[in-house]
């Protein structure tokens, strides 16, 4: 469980650096949205954790 929370926390220190995901968390819900060039929202996910809203996102590209 550790190395899950430690890459969590890498992924929200850096978010900076993935130039097409944005991070929120909306009622202890987290949610990372897929952005085009322009900053639109193309697609979401949700979980409650980032990697789960990670993968929720790209289940839902599939």
């Amino acid at each position: 469980m550790d190395v899950q929370k430690n890459l969590e926390q890498e992924i929200i220190e850096k978010q900076h650096l993935l130039k097409y995901l944005m991070f929120e968390e909306i009622n202890d819900v987290h949610v990372v949205s897929l952005n085009d060039v322009s900053g639109y929202i193309i697609l979401k996910g949700y979980g409650n954790t980032v990697i789960e809203a990670i993968n929720d996102l790209h289940s839902n590209l599939i």
